[in-house]
């Protein structure tokens, strides 16, 4: 979980917020979504999973956002969930994912390690996703990818993939 309190957690999480805000459309569900701070930017339906995937159920959704989330899932899980994102998705849906790019691993080291990041939610980073994985990823669930773009000067990156 971000810990929202430190400023530089603040700014990133502010910042991904900017990159999923225009995208957010009809019923959304915040996969991951921390304390519900993306609820206030949703018009329509709001849901709210972090490791209880129960709220979930029986819902569909026009929107489903994964901010900074993928980094944090077991890889044998990334698939499965991915799969069942997939299913939640409304015909034409959007999935809007963001996740640090291997070339950030080092800095948000750094950057934990001060004392400037929260170094538990470093540590929770089981994977740093390339552009061909997460396409790969997208791909063999059935998606088809919008857009992808690299932000924070490459550190990051957000994928818009479709139902």
């Amino acid at each position: 979980m971000i810990n929202s309190a430190k400023f530089f957690e603040a700014y990133l999480q502010k910042n991904r917020f900017t990159r999923a805000i225009p995208f957010l459309k009809g019923d959304v569900l915040d996969f991951g979504g921390n304390n519900g701070e993306l609820k206030k930017y949703v018009s329509g339906s709001y849901t709210l999973v972090n490791y209880d995937h129960s709220p979930m159920e029986n819902k569909t959704f026009d929107t489903i956002v994964a901010l900074a989330v993928l980094e944090h899932l077991p890889l044998a899980e990334v698939y499965p969930i991915f799969h069942l994102l997939r299913s939640k998705l409304r015909p034409g849906g959007l999935l809007l994912l963001t996740t640090p790019t291997p070339m950030a691993r080092p800095v948000l080291e750094l950057l934990a390690y001060v004392h400037i990041l929260d170094k538990q939610n470093i540590e929770e980073h089981t994977h740093y996703w390339n552009k061909k994985e997460i396409l790969n990823l997208a791909h063999l669930n059935g998606f088809t990818v919008k857009d992808y773009k690299k932000f924070q000067f490459g550190f990051n990156q957000v994928a818009m993939l479709v139902a």
